[in-house]
C-alpha cells in the first residue's frame, strides 16, 4: 500500500451512535460531498478504541505506538469521476492523548484529507 498515512491495529472499540439533525451538519461538509443516511436516519458516531502497533508513513514513532484515540464523526458520500458512490467519514473532533500525534489532527485540513482518501479506498 502505497502513500499510506496511518497503519494500526483498532483494539477495544466501542461505538455509539445517535440520531442526529441533518441541517446541524451542513456547516461541516468538505467540498463535494453529502451527508450518508443509514436506514433514512442521519448518523453521528461517538468511537472509542486503542490503537496499536501505530505507524505514521511506515515510522513506528517512540512512545506512540500504543494510545487510546476517542473521536466524533459522521458519514459521507460523495460521486466519483466514474459515477460510483464513494463514502467515508468526516472527523468533528479527535482526542489523542499523544503530542506528536495531537498536533497532526489539530490540522484544519486533514480530516477532508483523510476522509477523501478513505473513500477513494472503499468500495
Amino acid at each position: 500500500m502505497k502513500n499510506v498515512f496511518l497503519q494500526a491495529q483498532w483494539r477495544n472499540l466501542i461505538l455509539a451512535n445517535y440520531e442526529f439533525d441533518p441541517s446541524d451538519l451542513k456547516k461541516h461538509l468538505p467540498h463535494k460531498t453529502e451527508l450518508d443516511f443509514f436506514n433514512n436516519k442521519c448518523l453521528v458516531s461517538l468511537v472509542g478504541f486503542k490503537f496499536c502497533n501505530t505507524k505514521v508513513k511506515g515510522l513506528k514513532i517512540p512512545f506512540h505506538t500504543d494510545f487510546e484515540e476517542v473521536n466524533l464523526r459522521f458519514y459521507v458520500k460523495y460521486k466519483s469521476e466514474d459515477g460510483q458512490w464513494r463514502r467515508g467519514v468526516v472527523f468533528i473532533k479527535e482526542i489523542v492523548p499523544k503530542p506528536a500525534i495531537t498536533p497532526s489532527l489539530q490540522l484544519p485540513l486533514l480530516p477532508i484529507h483523510f476522509t477523501m482518501k478513505i473513500m477513494k479506498q472503499c468500495q
